[in-house]
C-alpha cells in the first residue's frame, strides 16, 4: 500500500500549495493600485475571472456559489439552489429567489411584490402608505386597495369584495356560488347559484340565463343569441355589416348558419360540417379527425396522424400529434421556424428575409435542444453550448440563475473571437480572448497560457509545485510553492 501513502502525501502537499497560492493572491490584490479584481483559478474549489462579456465571476464549491458583477450595476449572488439575488442598479431593479419556484420577491423603483407558493403580493408604491396594493392567498383569502384608494377583502367561499381580479374591475360574492356580482367598466353581471341564474346589463350588452333551461344574449347591434335546454337548441341572429344572417343548432341532429358571406350545414354537430363562403370553405368529416379548409386558411388535418395549415404569415404541420410539430412564422424582416419532437428535441431558427425565394436567407438566430443531453444557442456572433440541460423549456431566467449550473457538466460560450470552455465546473477550463490571450487549466495537474498584451507566458504543475513565467524578458521560477527566483538574460 505504499502507493496509497505516496498519493496521500502528494494530496497534502497540493492542498497546502493551494492555500499558499490563495493567500498569495489575496496579498497581491491588497498591494495593487488599481481596483480591478485579480483573477485566480483553483478549479471547482474556487475561481474568479472575467467572462467573454467582461462580467467578473467569483465561484466556489463547484456550481453552489457564484457572485457575478458586470461593473455597471448588474450583479448576481447565488447559493444554489437555496437562494439567489439579482440587482440592476441602473434600472433600479432587484429580484430574490428562495428555492425557486417556492418563493420569489422583486422590486422595481418604488414597486415591490412577490409570491410564496400560492400567496401573492404587490405594493405599487412603497413610499406611500395609502397606495394601491394587493395580497392574495389564492384561492382562499384576498385583501388590497384599488387605484381609487378603496380597500377590499374577501374569504372564499364565504364572502367579500375583490377588485381588479381575473379581468374584472369588481367582484362581490356571498356564500359562493349562492350569490356573486361582477363588473367590468359599466357592464354588471349578477349570478345566483352560479351557473344557474345570471343577468348582465350595461353599455349596450344584455345577457340572461336560467341554465340549462333558457338563456339569451344581445350585444348592441351586433348579434342576438339564445338557447333552450342547452345544448339541445341554440340560435343566433347576426347584424354585422356584410355578414348578417342567422344560425341555429338542434343538437345532436342538425345545424344551419346562413349569413351574407357564408353558408354552413351541420349533421350530428359538431362532428360533420360543410361551410361555403367568400373567404373560406370548411369541411369537418368527422371532427376532429378530418378537417379541411380552403381560402384565407388552407388546412388539411387527418388527426392525429398528419396535419398541415397555412394562413397569412403562418405555416404549420404535425405528425402523430402532439409529438412532432413544425411551425414557420413570417415576421417581416425575419422568418422564424420552430419544430419539436416531444419530449426530446426542440429547434428554433430565425432567417433574414431575402428577395429571391430560392435563397433561404442568412441565419440570424439558432437554438437546438436535445433534451436532456445538450443545447446550442447562437444569436449573431454570440454562442452558447452546454450539457447536460435538464430543464425542458428554453432559457427560463429563474432556472438559469438557480438550477442550470448544478447540472451543467460542460459549457462553451463565445462572443466574436472571445471564447470560454468549462468542464465539471472548472476541472477543465479554457479562456480565449482573440489572438492576444490564451489560458488553459486541467485542475489541479497543469495550467498554461499567454497574454500578448502584457508580453507574458506561463505554465505551472500542481498549482505551483513547479512553474515558469516569462514576462518583460524576465523568467520567473517557482518551486515547492514558496521558493521563487528569476533570471534576466540582459
Amino acid at each position: 500500500m505504499h502507493w496509497l501513502t505516496r498519493i496521500s502525501r502528494l494530496t497534502i502537499i497540493v492542498c497546502m500549495g493551494i492555500v499558499l497560492r490563495v493567500g498569495d493572491g489575496v496579498w497581491a490584490d491588497a498591494a495593487r493600485d488599481d481596483k480591478a479584481p485579480r483573477s485566480f483559478d483553483f478549479g471547482f474549489i474556487a475561481s474568479r475571472h472575467p467572462d467573454i462579456h467582461g462580467v467578473t465571476r467569483l465561484k466556489a464549491l463547484g456550481p453552489f456559489f457564484e457572485h457575478a458583477d458586470d461593473g455597471h450595476g448588474q450583479r448576481l449572488t447565488a447559493f444554489r439552489p437555496w437562494i439567489s439575488r439579482y440587482t440592476d442598479l441602473k434600472n433600479e431593479r432587484a429580484r430574490r429567489e428562495i428555492l425557486w419556484p417556492f418563493h420569489y420577491d422583486k422590486t422595481f423603483r418604488n414597486e415591490a411584490g412577490g409570491r410564496t407558493l400560492v400567496a401573492f403580493w404587490h405594493d405599487f408604491d412603497t413610499t406611500d402608505k395609502k397606495s394601491r396594493y394587493r395580497f392574495w392567498l389564492f384561492p382562499f383569502y384576498f385583501q388590497g386597495r384599488d387605484t381609487h384608494g378603496d380597500a377590499y377583502g374577501a374569504v372564499f367561499p364565504f364572502g367579500g369584495h375583490i377588485y381588479e381580479f381575473l379581468g374584472q374591475d369588481k367582484i362581490v360574492f356571498w356564500l359562493f356560488p349562492l350569490y356573486s356580482r361582477h363588473q367590468v367598466n359599466e357592464v354588471v353581471t349578477r349570478s345566483w347559484l352560479w351557473p344557474v341564474y345570471s343577468r348582465t346589463e350595461g353599455n349596450g350588452i344584455y345577457r340572461f340565463r336560467v341554465f340549462p333551461f333558457y338563456g339569451q344574449a344581445k350585444h348592441r347591434d351586433k348579434y342576438s343569441k339564445k338557447f333552450v335546454l342547452w345544448p339541445f337548441w341554440t340560435s343566433a341572429r347576426y347584424y354585422y355589416p356584410g355578414s348578417s344572417g342567422y344560425g341555429y343548432v338542434l343538437f345532436p341532429l342538425y345545424g344551419r348558419i346562413k349569413v351574407e358571406d357564408q353558408s354552413t350545414w351541420m349533421v350530428a354537430p359538431p362532428l360533420f360540417r360543410v361551410s361555403r363562403g367568400d373567404r373560406m370553405n370548411w369541411i369537418l368529416a368527422p371532427w376532429p379527425f378530418v378537417q379541411i379548409r380552403t381560402g384565407e386558411v388552407n388546412q388539411r388535418y387527418f388527426w392525429p396522424v398528419y396535419g398541415k395549415k397555412q394562413m397569412r404569415g403562418v405555416q404549420s404541420r404535425f405528425v402523430l400529434w402532439p409529438f412532432i410539430f413544425e411551425e414557420q412564422l413570417d415576421r417581416g424582416a425575419i422568418i422564424a421556424r420552430r419544430s419539436y419532437i416531444l419530449p426530446f428535441y426542440y429547434a428554433d431558427v430565425h432567417r433574414s428575409r431575402v428577395a429571391d425565394e430560392d435563397d433561404a436567407g442568412q441565419v440570424t438566430q439558432r437554438y437546438h435542444k436535445l433534451w436532456p443531453l445538450f443545447s446550442y444557442w447562437r444569436d449573431g456572433d454570440q454562442v452558447r453550448m452546454r450539457s447536460l440541460d435538464l430543464w425542458p423549456l428554453k432559457n427560463t431566467p429563474a432556472v438559469e440563475r438557480n438550477w442550470s449550473p448544478l447540472w451543467t457538466l460542460y459549457s462553451h460560450t463565445a462572443s466574436g473571437e472571445n471564447r470560454d470552455t468549462e468542464i465539471l465546473w472548472g476541472v477543465y477550463r479554457r479562456h480565449v480572448r482573440g489572438e492576444a490571450y490564451r489560458y488553459t487549466s486541467m485542475f489541479p495537474l497543469v495550467e498554461w497560457g499567454r497574454d500578448s498584451a502584457r508580453d507574458r507566458r506561463h505554465w505551472s504543475l500542481l498549482k505551483g509545485l513547479f512553474g515558469v513565467e516569462r514576462h518583460d524578458n524576465t523568467t520567473h521560477y517557482r518551486l515547492l510553492y514558496l521558493i521563487k527566483w528569476q533570471t534576466n538574460p540582459e
